[in-house]
């Protein structure tokens, strides 16, 4: 996925408009013509495997043995007849072998909608002349070991708008959004459905390769066309809802229609492929998972995947945290985390630091993910040599340690990420088209919690209502940040796992809402949190969490005369009977008027209150803290989230006391009799400074016989005390993995 200005334009591209009842005729005499083709299949020797690693061609599960990924961009229009002249197959695998690739994306088409390849439906890219470079490059990467995945872009498909204005995404006044972007942007719900099918079927019978990425499958906007109309009006009735509010219903059956209609147009490509080539990988876009409720990637777009890969292009924190998602939700596994080499996507000769790229693809595999870097052609077609030269350095060093990748992870404390959840009820009562569709309260808050987990080392993973049953069993802390839906069956598992002896962590509105965006009387886990709601507020204001005697522990620099300050939502609400009370709210001093300010730069506390604001509750065997407030999106309040993590579960799987750049990670491996522990050095500023004196100190079910570093085996010293393990690791630079080998 490319992301680029949306202000800038494209020029255009010099073809002639085809009209609807042209392209319905070009396309069936297209799809006709495709029994004719000849089948490129037979011609396409496979390479046999290169020593020591098994063959990817035509494997069903090639992703399963290509953990170095490549993709190179080819987003490249055609108004100029230089455009793609230069393009070498050849050049294009020597780079590919350059950088160890051993999956290429291959691009068949792409965001200017053009195909590289004598298409028959849609229109080939002019700089070709009529060259089917696609074939090229398959039979090139297949030489070599090299699995292809042929490349597609979705919505995003400049030509495809050019010629069919009604295809259009368009906003509630009916005009078409961004309309000077350099994408085209159309509609899942128009005709432009059926050309898709047309073309994806055209390449299942053209080509042979092992995989299809279907790119930008998400919706750029919230679509008022008149093919979104008039569905609504057929499964719905009446007209589509123009004001975001997610306490109604009507609003809250739009959301859920756009996730359903996007999961409708992936399965007409995902069943397409799967109807030629049923041993062909797909997968769709993945990077929107994380992402607001207004790309509509949801439940039903993810079950269009036979594994999960995404791009993304954030720092240590976010990197983290949307594997760890990618882990839960995939289908199947290695999920794929991709980055560009370059520093921003504009910056087309940019290259990222050889650190920094090193420090990226060594958090991947301590996250067992595949890592995939994205270059970019140039528009004459030729590829950049230092790219690949780069990556190919990286790659060499971090071979070794892919073999040793791989189990199941070890999670002891479990953040909750709801995908019903992705949006900000900030935004209720604002016109659709001035509402921020990219404001997302609850992924917000729950990155940060992730992030204090990480930096305090704890044995953390995120979690979703897909395997919310599965691994509550094997979790010791639960944190619910700020999960506004809920519905009744993920409440009554919470509630069932705290009841036998799990720990929760909660906060804001959890679970005052249902899926139907209907407001409940009291939280659905009231009972689970002993609090019960007064008055509902997401309004942002500013108030400080004031640490009553219990909580004084929880709370280190903080007491009643100086206590934390919280700028965001905070829950009126009452602890119910039992419960303890750990800290309170105080609020600023009133103002009836903006000149009646206690300190000119400041709000100080001022009227301390009785109204709860962190609640520790003991239900059944297990513990519940709910915070009123976002307590863990405040900074200087890290401590006091991990003083109550800690106060809910004190004993972890592993304990790391270094800094706080340094992330750990535990995978289990039974079948091996081992575990598998890696630390990364991810810092802000690279390149790294080495870590030393690392204290590792493992808490683990079965005795541990040995612990060597991997890959080469050496022994550390280790020592025993009271059920644990403990050793000190070598010098951190990077990436350190080691075997804890267990019997």
């Amino acid at each position: 996925m490319s992301v680029v200005n949306p202000q800038e334009s494209c020029p255009r591209d010099g073809h002639a408009p085809v009209s609807r009842r042209d392209f319905l005729t070009r396309t069936t005499a297209g799809v006709t013509a495709l029994a004719a083709l000849p089948a490129l299949s037979s011609r396409l020797v496979a390479a046999p495997a290169a020593l020591g690693e098994p063959n990817r061609i035509g494997n069903p599960r090639w992703y399963e043995h290509a953990w170095r990924r490549a993709v190179i961009d080819m987003h490249i229009p055609d108004w100029d007849e230089k455009f793609l002249s230069q393009f070498n197959a050849d050049e294009y695998v020597e780079r590919l072998v350059t950088s160890r690739a051993q999956s290429i994306v291959c691009y068949a088409q792409s965001h200017v909608g053009l195909f590289n390849y004598p298409t028959k439906i849609g229109q080939q890219h002019r700089g070709l002349k009529g060259r089917d470079i696609v074939a090229e490059m398959i039979e090139r990467c297949h030489r070599h070991n090299i699995a292809v995945v042929l490349y597609v872009s979705l919505i995003f498909d400049r030509w495809a708008s050019d010629q069919h204005a009604d295809w259009r995404i368009t906003n509630a006044t009916g005009q078409p959004i961004n309309p000077t972007s350099r994408h085209g942007l159309v509609c899942p719900n128009s005709p432009y459905r059926e050309y898709v099918r047309a073309w994806v079927r055209e390449m299942c019978e053209r080509f042979a390769f092992e995989g299809l990425r279907f790119d930008m499958t998400f919706w750029p906007g919230v679509c008022y066309c008149g093919y979104c109309r008039k569905r609504w009006a057929d499964e719905v009735g009446g007209e589509m809802p123009t004001t975001v509010n997610w306490l109604d219903e009507r609003w809250v059956t739009l959301a859920r229609k756009r996730e359903e209609w996007l999961g409708d147009f992936a399965a007409i490509c995902t069943r397409t492929v799967k109807q030629l080539k049923p041993n062909t990988s797909v997968e769709h876009q993945a990077s929107t998972y994380p992402r607001s409720w207004g790309h509509g990637a949801s439940w039903p777009l993810l079950a269009q995947n036979d594994f999960l890969q995404g791009d993304f292009y954030g720092d240590a924190l976010q990197g983290s945290f949307v594997r760890k998602m990618l882990e839960d939700l995939t289908v199947r596994r290695p999920f794929g985390y991709e980055t560009s080499f370059s520093v921003e996507l504009r910056d087309h000769t940019g290259k990222k630091s050889e650190p920094l790229l090193e420090a990226k693809a060594s958090a991947g595999i301590a996250d067992a993910a595949a890592f995939i870097f994205i270059d970019a052609i140039d528009p004459v077609g030729t590829v950049n040599p230092h790219a690949h030269g780069r990556m190919g350095r990286i790659f060499d060093r971090l071979k070794p340690y892919y073999a040793h990748v791989g189990g199941e992870r070890v999670a002891d404390v479990a953040v909750y990420y709801s995908l019903d959840s992705k949006f900000d009820m900030r935004q209720n009562g604002k016109p659709v088209m001035q509402a921020d569709t990219t404001a997302d309260t609850h992924t917000a808050s729950s990155m940060l919690a992730a992030r204090w987990l990480m930096a305090d080392h704890l044995p953390f993973g995120v979690i979703t209502k897909k395997s919310l049953a599965a691994k509550l069993a094997r979790t010791r802390v639960l944190v619910l940040s700020n999960v506004h839906f809920m519905d009744p069956d993920e409440a009554a598992t919470i509630r069932d796992w705290v009841r036998a002896g799990g720990a929760l962590y909660a906060s804001g509105g959890t679970s005052l809402v249902n899926q139907r965006g209907q407001l409940q009387a009291d939280f659905l886990l009231g009972d689970v949190f002993g609090a019960s709601i007064g008055k509902p507020d997401w309004t942002e204001h500013e108030h400080y969490i004031a640490p009553a005697a219990a909580g004084r522990d929880a709370f280190p620099g903080w007491d009643t005369k100086y206590p934390a300050y919280v700028r965001g939502p905070g829950m009126d609400v009452r602890a119910r009977s039992g419960a303890t009370v750990l800290a309170t709210k105080t609020l600023p001093k009133p103002m009836s008027d903006p000149r009646e300010f206690s300190s000119i730069h400041s709000n100080p506390p001022w009227l301390p209150t009785e109204q709860p604001e962190v609640i520790l509750n003991q239900f059944g065997k297990g513990r519940v803290i709910y915070c009123a407030s976002l307590l863990e999106t405040v900074e200087g309040l890290a401590p006091t989230f991990i003083n109550l993590i800690r106060l809910l579960h004190k004993d972890y799987s592993f304990e790391v006391t270094t800094h706080s750049a340094v992330e750990a990670t535990l995978f289990h491996q039974p079948d091996r009799s081992r575990y598998v522990l890696s630390l990364v050095n991810f810092q802000k500023d690279m390149p790294n400074l080495p870590v030393d004196g690392i204290a590792v100190t493992l808490r683990l079910p079965s005795r541990v016989k040995s612990v060597k570093l991997l890959p080469d085996g050496k022994a550390l010293k280790t020592r025993e005390h009271r059920g644990t393990v403990s050793f000190t690791a070598p010098r951190l630079d990077t990436l350190l993995m080691c075997a804890v080998n267990v019997g």
